[in-house]
């Protein structure tokens, strides 16, 4: 069979062989029969929120590569993947709801939903909407493409310190990610919460990643105890995967050159097994590493209800990995991820911010807000650090084949008011090519509704609105 006839995705190379995959793919590459562009239409989404805007007096880079002195200083390494918005609005400026009008619940759900929102009677914090989030979108968007309708998971939502908003004013304040309301459901039914322990979060991929290491299971994706019991009846890695490894040579049609390479990497399945075996003997679950199944512990880091930043940054890093982990084998093309909740409580004493971020926004302690700022940015450059590192091929790492939305709500520098007008957001990665990063766009007024726009476009979806038609011009970038 040659090349030209069998054009294999790593996504197929993963289903068919398992771990094996990763080893097989730059061999099937380098044969010719391993396809690339699978992210073009298709490409990774981040929603990555932040809670309150980075404070917009603050962030006065002239050009991209002029980062250093601001609270974004950490994403200097990304500049050439970014895109910083200047002068971009949410709701136009000013809350679009059909009751009380507040700042905070329309910073969050415009940044996220481009569309108007509601409150729950006489109570002015909580706030909820009827329409879907971008990540939502894209994700229910991505079932009906028959190359992703197998997804483990069609979306993640995680994040660490979701519900430390200062004032405790509700589920409005807390969730991104909204689908439409369905019949039956209650007030908030509709409002997806975020996963914030890690270890909960581990439980979930590894039990996806455990059947992909050990094809030959029937267990259920859940039952991570059977799935312990039939890793053990497979303590020799090596003779499992010999039948794959047959397997490929079969599909391939390998000449002897190549099978005789491919009979090499025997020996790394070997080191695969001394760790596997040392492992299952400790009694804990393997995870993924460099593309084989072994070694690595369950995290154990929370961010339920957490306001303190220097317990919240271990968790952070331990959800960027997983996402990683995730993209690595492609469990899944969406991730929602809120490091904050809106009118955010969080503070960082061992930086000296000893007050809650909605306090220093009161007090116009730009200082403050500042540092917190920092703190953001660094977990920010993590995530993309993160997806620079996955190679996916063709010179391509997961960052390129990804849009990143680093979202963020209302801003203020009074006691009294809070704005929705000149938000920085944020844009990393090219979208599979869709975008030219390295620049600062001027919005000039122009709302959050565009670069949702760009990126739904990036996705596949061909369409000029996201939420509120009264607030679209069109894709921005």
């Amino acid at each position: 069979m040659r090349p030209s006839q069998l054009r294999l995705t790593r996504r197929d190379l993963i289903k068919s062989f398992g771990a094996l995959g990763f080893l097989l793919t730059p061999i099937g590459r380098a044969m010719g029969y391993v396809a690339g562009g699978s992210f073009v239409d298709a490409p990774r989404f981040v929603m990555f929120f932040k809670g309150g805007a980075f404070y917009p007096a603050s962030m006065k880079a002239a050009t991209i590569n002029d980062l250093a002195n601001t609270p974004i200083a950490a994403l200097q390494p990304h500049a050439q993947d970014l895109i910083l918005f200047k002068g971009m609005s949410i709701h136009g400026g000013e809350p679009q709801s059909d009751g009380y009008q507040e700042e905070h619940g329309a910073g969050l759900l415009g940044c996220v939903t481009g569309n108007s929102y509601k409150y729950s009677k006489n109570d002015s914090y909580y706030a909820y909407t009827d329409h879907e989030s971008i990540d939502v979108t894209i994700a229910n968007h991505y079932k009906t493409v028959p190359a992703l309708a197998g997804l483990a998971f069609a979306s993640l939502h995680i994040g660490a310190g979701a519900h430390s908003d200062a004032d405790n004013v509700g589920l409005g304040q807390r969730y991104i990610s909204y689908r439409k309301r369905e019949p039956g459901d209650t007030q908030y039914g509709n409002a997806i919460e975020p996963v914030q322990d890690a270890g909960q979060v581990y439980d979930m991929l590894m039990a996806r990643v455990q059947l992909l290491c050990s094809g030959a299971s029937n267990q259920p994706a859940g039952d991570m105890q059977q799935l312990q019991a039939a890793l053990r009846r497979k303590q020799s890695l090596l003779d499992f995967r010999l039948q794959d490894i047959a397997d490929a040579k079969r599909v391939f049609g390998m000449d002897s050159e190549h099978a005789s390479k491919l009979d090499g990497l025997v020996d790394g399945w070997r080191e695969v097994e001394k760790g596997l075996n040392a492992q299952l003997a400790a009694g804990g679950a393997p995870v993924v590493g460099g593309g084989a199944c072994p070694t690595g512990l369950r995290p154990t880091g929370t961010g339920e209800n957490q306001l303190n930043c220097d317990k919240l940054t271990a968790v952070h890093d331990q959800l960027i990995a997983l996402t990683k982990l995730a993209f690595e084998w492609d469990l899944t093309r969406v991730v929602a991820y809120t490091l904050s909740g809106a009118s955010s409580g969080q503070r960082w004493p061992s930086a000296g911010v000893n007050q809650a971020h909605h306090t220093l926004e009161h007090s116009n302690n730009v200082e403050g807000l500042d540092v917190m700022g920092r703190f953001y940015a660094e977990k920010f450059a993590g995530l993309l650090s993160a997806l620079k590192s996955i190679d996916d091929g063709q010179g391509q790492t997961a960052l390129y084949n990804s849009s990143v939305i680093l979202g963020m709500e209302c801003w203020s520098n009074s006691s009294s008011g809070h704005y929705l007008r000149d938000i920085p957001f944020i844009l990393a990665g090219q979208g599979a090519g869709k975008f030219k990063t390295g620049s600062i766009v001027d919005a000039k007024g122009r709302n959050n509704n565009d670069l949702l726009i760009s990126v739904q476009n990036a996705s596949g979806i061909a369409s000029n609105v996201y939420g509120l038609e009264s607030l679209c011009e069109g894709p921005i970038v």
